[in-house]
């Protein structure tokens, strides 16, 4: 992931509310397309306009050829104010994870903490983040489905590592097949595979267990078929369901 620094320079006299607006509405526009992973926008008014710092996936997230129809619509009320938005990356952003490099991949995993920024869509065969726009869009010409399950998705995680209100009902959520988060879940996966043609797999987290040993002998909670592996898969992954696409841990309480 990278930070970018983004300049709107205005036309003197141009009326900084309506600026401000569009710009709001860009930068909406430019999450929702995954172009922008942040749900802050450090902001500072300047003599000359505006200047607004970002977290992007890669250094050339913002390019012309990835905007929706909604961002180039507000890019084109923005010139009318003289705002051309410029560009300029200031480095990397130290603790987020590599984007998949891969040629091609084969299947996708959608996985997401309550701390991460990146798409929650990754790459299986090395675990890099996907950037949404690299995909086919998957809901009115954005991703905002695929964001509005992740915003409900660390909301539930926030609520079970703070252990404090909600945690039984979130980590429930996380956990259970039929929970109505992993429900919204699966169909998400679903509307990736139809854009993509690509499995893709969802991510059951597990934190109790009872044992190490008992743990092990966990059956797939879907199909009740087998689904341990061998090794642990990217040191998270110790359960596999190639019939049910899905994937899990042992419990980190007896991992």
């Amino acid at each position: 992931m990278k930070v970018v620094k983004v300049n709107f320079e205005t036309k003197r006299g141009a009326d900084f509310d309506a600026v401000w607006l569009t710009i709001n509405s860009l930068l909406g526009a430019w999450r929702m397309n995954g172009q922008v992973v942040s749900r802050e926008f450090p902001t500072c008014r300047t003599k000359r306009g505006i200047e607004v710092y970002l977290n992007v996936p890669e250094s050339t997230s913002l390019a012309k050829r990835y905007n929706s129809d909604y961002a180039n619509k507000n890019l084109g009320e923005l010139r009318k104010y003289g705002a051309n938005p410029e560009i300029r990356l200031i480095g990397d952003e130290p603790e987020s994870a590599s984007v998949c490099s891969c040629n091609e991949t084969e299947a996708y995993v959608l996985f997401t903490t309550y701390i991460s920024l990146e798409s929650p869509i990754r790459c299986l065969a090395c675990f890099g983040v996907v950037p949404l726009y690299t995909i086919p869009k998957t809901a009115d010409g954005e991703y905002h489905d695929i964001i509005c399950w992740m915003s409900d998705y660390q909301s539930c995680d926030s609520l079970q590592m703070n252990s404090s209100v909600g945690e039984r009902w979130a980590t429930n959520q996380l956990s259970k097949v039929d929970s109505r988060l992993t429900v919204l879940g699966l169909s998400i996966c679903r509307a990736i595979e139809r854009v993509t043609e690509k499995p893709v797999y969802y991510y059951l987290y597990k934190y109790n267990g009872k044992s190490r040993k008992m743990e092990g002998q966990r059956k797939c909670p879907n199909c009740k078929g087998e689904w341990s592996l061998d090794e642990p898969l990217y040191g998270i992954f110790d359960f596999k369901c190639d019939k049910c696409q899905l994937v899990s841990n042992v419990a980190w309480d007896v991992r």
